[in-house]
This record gives structure tokens, C-alpha cells and sequence, in this order.
């Protein structure tokens, strides 16, 4: 490391320390979806830090911190000039990349008058942004690309939810499918899954599988392959904590006695922290039988009831551990259904370390 390097390291300062937080700041997270990103500003607090987003005029996304140097002014409460943002407070405007461009009061803006421009990469569905100290962001892996979601096979929905729980809570929730017979028992009618899945974790990733044989299958899966709900049926459901920000699942659907699988079923969870206990949830669910518009439109509806029952059971258990003063000192229970939560909780613990600024 150059001593460049290592000066532009020491001025970067995280917005809150490693004792105050469980996510690495040196990680790519999900900052919007690629259809939320437009022609006008889009302010967000992503990781405790204010961002802002919009697409240049020639659709090339944008991420510049939310907060103008001057007296603090939100810039997504100003407007667009062409590629540059005016704040709304005394007119002071920005280029994408974080330049003052222009003060209304002052014929050539001052150096200090700059804003952070964060590095985008846009990989449809997601628009991912890097919010941690820029000497690292090579020591980072890359997002994961979707392949099913570029596939002409697959049809999609996507939603975003603003939930006000810790983001773990959700990981979690998404890596211990037990709670289906429980939390979804009147929206998903997936019952079965009881016993604890297989379970393996190579180097950060740790993934699950869970195999149903001559299995009624349940009306989500059953309708849109033009069967009976309960016809019994073989499927594999198996999932991955791919990052800190990304996890991923699936469900094959296999014919009984002919092994050959009839649907492909696919969910990818992004789960980008506000703060401690706040945290948007990008979701996006998408497969290659059932795809006629009509039947789209209904697998979203039924997906934001599912994932509004999650939503609600997370923020539930947030609110216990935020207001319950003993929270700290009580030992937590697992069983075998939670390794791969397990899994991924270490997977955080070595991100964070990895991170060399408190």
C-alpha cells in the first residue's frame, strides 16, 4: 500500500463504529432496483449514510452522497440541471462525480466544496452501490450476476420494502424455512417443510438443501403448473448466503416418475441496512412455468401478502430485542434448523474484521 493510499484510508471514517453496528461497510449493497432508478432524484440513508440517486440523461445511474457540504441541505430535496444537481437551500450545484460546479453567490466554488461520489455498478434487477473505504473496494468480491433473470424462459415481479428490523433478522428468516408451516400457513400453504436441511459453507457462502419426495404439493406451485393443489409431487429447495447483502433460492419441481423437472422457481433477497434496525428489502421472484401476465401479476400479490407476514414477525422480534433491557444477558437458543443462520452470522464476523478502520 502506497502512501497515498494508506492517507486516502485515514480519512475515510465510518459513519458508525464496529461495536455499533453487524455490517461491513466494505461490501457492494443493493441501492435501488434498476426500475426505481430514474431522470430525477431518489434520496435514501443506505449503511448510515445519505445517498442519492437518479440516472444521468443518457441512463447511466448515479450515486452521490445526499447532504450538500454547505449547511447540510438534503440534495434530492433539490432538482436536476441536465447531468447536475441543485440544492434546494442556496443553489449550490454538482456534477456526477461530486464536483461543485457552480455557487450562485461566488464566481469559482471553493476545493472543500464536494460531495462524495459513490462507485455504481448495474447489474438488472439491482443498482449496487460501494459506500465503504475506497482504498479496499478492489479486496471486494463483486456482486453476483442473476442468470435465470436475463433468461427469456423466466418471467419476474420485484417489490421493495423499507422494514424496521436488523437486516440479520431477515437473512435469517430467508435461510430457515421452518417458519413456513407458521408465518405463511394461510398465504403459502407450504407445510412440509419440518425437518432441518442439509446444510455446507465454503469459504463466505453457506447454503442449504431440502428434498421433498411424493410430496403434496402445495396451490403456489401447483396451479400455474396446471395441477390439482396436494398432487403429490417431488421438488428441491435449496438456497445460498451468497454475501453480507445477497441471498439467493430456489425450487425445482420434478415430475415423480419421470425425474424431469416441470418448473424452475427462483427468489433472490437483498437486504441493504438503513441503520441498526432498519433495513430496505429488495426482493425479486421470478420462474419459467406460469408465466402469462395475468398469472405474474397474481404471483406478486401473493408474494407481498407472504413477505408482508415476514415483515411483521421480524419487526416484532426487533421491537423485543431493542426495548427489552435483559436482551444482552439472555443466552439464545438454536437448534439444527438454524445452521445456516449460524453459518452466516460468522461469514458477518469475518467481513467485519476484515474491515481495519473502527
Amino acid at each position: 500500500m502506497s502512501d497515498n493510499n494508506k492517507k486516502i484510508s485515514e480519512q475515510w471514517v465510518p459513519p458508525v463504529s464496529k461495536t455499533d453496528r453487524n455490517y461491513p461497510y466494505n461490501c457492494w449493497w443493493v441501492a435501488g432496483l434498476s426500475s426505481e432508478i430514474e431522470h430525477k432524484l431518489l434520496g435514501r440513508w443506505l449503511l448510515d449514510t445519505p445517498v442519492l440517486l437518479y440516472r444521468t440523461e443518457d441512463g447511466q445511474a448515479v450515486a452521490i452522497e445526499d447532504r450538500c457540504p454547505h449547511r447540510s441541505a438534503p440534495l434530492s430535496k433539490g432538482c436536476l440541471k441536465g447531468d447536475n444537481v441543485q440544492c434546494g437551500y442556496h443553489g449550490f450545484t454538482f456534477s456526477p462525480d461530486g464536483k461543485c460546479v457552480s455557487i450562485p453567490s461566488k464566481e469559482k466554488p471553493p476545493r472543500a466544496a464536494k460531495v462524495r461520489a459513490f462507485p455504481v455498478i448495474e447489474q438488472a434487477p439491482f443498482v449496487w452501490v460501494y459506500v465503504g473505504d475506497p482504498n479496499f473496494i478492489d479486496d471486494v468480491p463483486k456482486p453476483l450476476h442473476l442468470d435465470w433473470y436475463s433468461d427469456p424462459a423466466f418471467a419476474s415481479t420485484q417489490g421493495v420494502m423499507d422494514v424496521a428490523a436488523n437486516y440479520m433478522l431477515l437473512k435469517e428468516n430467508v435461510l430457515d424455512l421452518t417458519h413456513f408451516g407458521y408465518v405463511h400457513a394461510k398465504s403459502f400453504k407450504i407445510t412440509d417443510w419440518i425437518d432441518p436441511p442439509t446444510c455446507t459453507t465454503e469459504g463466505d457462502q453457506t447454503s442449504f438443501l431440502q428434498t421433498f419426495k411424493d410430496s403434496p404439493l402445495p396451490g403456489i406451485f401447483a396451479t400455474p403448473l396446471g395441477l390439482e393443489p396436494g398432487t403429490p409431487y417431488d421438488r428441491d429447495n435449496y438456497g445460498s448466503f451468497v454475501s453480507p447483502a445477497l441471498q439467493i433460492a430456489a425450487v425445482d419441481l420434478i415430475e415423480p416418475k419421470s425425474k424431469t423437472i416441470t418448473g424452475r422457481f427462483r427468489v433472490t433477497h437483498a437486504a441493504t441496512p438503513i441503520d441498526n434496525e432498519n433495513m430496505y428489502y429488495f426482493w425479486v421472484v421470478g420462474r419459467d412455468f406460469g408465466t402469462s401476465e395475468k398469472e405474474i401479476e397474481n404471483l406478486k400479490v401473493i408474494t407481498e401478502v407472504g413477505f408482508k407476514e415476514d415483515e411483521d414477525i421480524i419487526e416484532a422480534v426487533q421491537r423485543v430485542k431493542s426495548r427489552d433491557p435483559k436482551n444482552k444477558k439472555i443466552k439464545e437458543v438454536s437448534v439444527k434448523t438454524d445452521m445456516a443462520g449460524v453459518q452466516a452470522r460468522r461469514i458477518i464476523e469475518r467481513w467485519m474484521e476484515k474491515e481495519t478502520v473502527e
